[in-house]
C-alpha cells in the first residue's frame, strides 16, 4: 500500500555515500559519527559493517584517545552480500545482534551502557567489494547454467567445458545484480531513520569520443566503483580526493539535501561532525519510515503488467489462429521463437517433459513433421 500523511516537519536524514581512492579518510570519516551525539545528547552507537576486513582498526585506537567508548562501535566483518544484508535488516529493526565472548559463546552484543546494542547509525565500509563479489557469484551461476544448457543439448564433455568456460553474463543479469544491489541501498534509504554511511572506491569512467577522425575512450571523471547510479539514492554525496598540497578534501557531488552545504562545494577536512546541527534539529520531530522495500514494490507492479501482457497475448493469439506453421523449416523457427518466449521456469520444466513425451531434445534434429507438431504443443500448451 502506497504510504499518503498530511503535511509535517519530519527528521532530517543523515544518509551519506562517500567515495575516493585509497587513503582519502572514507573509512575514518565514517568511523567520526561515533564522535557524534543523538538528538538527546547521548552518544551514537554505530553498527560498522566492515566489507574489506580490517580497513578500520587502526582508527580505534585514536577514537579512544579521544574518549570514545568504544563499547558503542560494533564491528561486523564479512565480504558476503547476504551476510552485510542480514546484518543492516537486524540493525534496521533494532534486533538484537549477538557475539562471540572470549570462550567462543554466542552472547548478545551490548553498548557501553551495558543495554543490548541497538544501533544508531549503519556503516557499510567498502560496497565495491560486495558488489564485486555479487558479480562472481552471478558468472558462477551463469556458468553452471550454461553447463546445463550443453548437457541437456547432449553435447559432449568437451563441448560443455567450453560452454561453462565462455559463459558470460546476459543482459538480464546485469539487470539483476544492479537491482539487488539497489534494493539494499534503499532499504537503508527508506526503510530507516538511522543514520547511513556507505563508502566506496572509485573507478575512471571513460566514453567514446571523436578524437580527429577516430573515436577513441576518453576519460571523463571519477566515478563510484559499485553498481551504477548506486550514489543517486542518497541525501549527500560526497568524493574525497587528496588535492595538490597532500592535503585530503572532499567536494559535495550532485546533492546535499540537507542543506549544510551546496552543491560542488570543497570541504577541508571531511567529517560528519559538520552535520551535528542537523540531529539537533531533529529533537522532537515525527520519523518517516517506508519499510516496504524495492522487491516487494517490484512484485506489484510485475503483477499489473502482467495483466496488461495477458490481455496483448490473448489479442496476438486470436490474431495468429490461422498462421500454424505448416512445413518442418517453419516448425523448427515456430518452436525455437516459443522457448526463447518462455520465462526461466518454464523453459526447466520444458526438458522433462520433452524426455517423458519420447521425443528427441535437439528439435533441430527432428525430421517427422508429426514430431515437430508434438514438439510445438509441448512449447505452446
Amino acid at each position: 500500500m502506497a504510504k499518503a500523511k498530511s503535511g509535517s516537519v519530519v527528521k532530517k536524514g543523515l544518509k551519506f555515500f562517500l567515495y575516493g581512492e585509497q587513503g582519502t579518510w572514507k573509512s575514518s570519516f565514517a568511523l567520526g559519527m561515533a564522535k557524534m551525539k543523538s538528538e538527546l545528547g547521548k552518544p551514537l552507537r554505530v553498527l560498522y559493517i566492515d566489507c574489506e576486513t580490517g580497513s578500520v582498526d587502526n582508527y580505534l585506537e585514536d577514537l579512544e584517545s579521544e574518549g570514545i567508548d568504544l563499547n558503542n562501535i560494533l564491528l561486523v566483518y564479512t565480504t558476503s552480500y547476504t551476510e552485510v544484508e542480514e546484518w543492516a535488516t537486524k540493525a534496521m529493526y533494532n534486533e538484537d545482534l549477538y557475539i562471540e565472548d572470549e570462550d567462543g559463546n554466542e552472547v548478545v552484543a551490548l553498548d557501553a551502557d551495558g543495554n543490548p546494542f541497538r544501533a544508531d547509525v549503519i556503516v557499510v565500509d567498502g560496497i565495491t567489494v560486495i558488489s564485486d563479489n555479487v558479480k562472481f557469484a552471478a558468472i558462477g551461476v551463469s556458468e553452471k547454467r550454461a553447463r546445463l544448457k550443453a548437457k541437456a543439448q547432449e553435447k559432449n564433455a568437451t563441448e560443455q567445458a567450453v560452454a561453462e568456460a565462455t559463459a558470460g553474463l546476459e543482459f538480464k543479469d546485469h539487470d539483476k545484480i544492479k537491482m539487488k544491489g539497489k534494493n539494499l541501498l534503499r532499504s537503508l534509504i527508506t526503510g530507516t531513520d538511522k543514520y547511513v554511511v556507505v563508502t566506496s572506491r572509485e573507478k575512471t569512467k571513460k566514453v567514446m569520443q571523436k578524437v580527429g577522425d577516430k573515436m577513441e575512450l576518453v576519460e571523463v571523471g571519477k566515478v563510484p566503483d559499485t553498481w551504477d547510479g548506486a550514489e543517486y539514492e542518497f541525501f549527500t554525496v560526497l568524493r574525497n580526493f587528496e588535492d595538490e598540497d597532500g592535503t585530503i578534501k572532499s567536494q559535495i557531488m550532485r546533492k546535499d539535501r540537507t542543506r549544510v552545504f551546496e552543491q560542488n562545494e570543497i570541504i577541508d577536512n571531511p567529517t560528519p561532525l559538520y552535520w551535528q546541527s542537523v540531529i539537533d534539529g531533529n529533537r522532537g520531530k515525527q520519523s518517516n519510515v517506508v519499510r516496504e522495500s524495492l522487491e516487494s514494490s517490484v512484485e506489484k507492479d510485475e503483477e499489473v503488467i502482467a495483466k496488461g501482457f495477458s490481455k496483448v497475448e490473448e489479442s496476438s493469439e486470436k490474431q495468429e489462429v490461422d498462421k500454424q506453421p505448416e512445413t518442418v523449416s517453419e516448425y523448427r523457427d515456430a518452436i525455437d521463437k516459443q522457448i526463447k518466449a518462455l520465462s526461466d521456469p518454464k523453459k526447466k520444466a520444458l526438458l522433462p517433459k520433452v524426455k517423458k513425451s519420447g521425443l528427441p531434445v535437439d528439435f533441430n534434429k527432428i525430421e517427422d513433421i508429426e514430431q515437430l507438431q508434438k514438439f510445438y504443443t509441448l512449447v505452446t500448451e
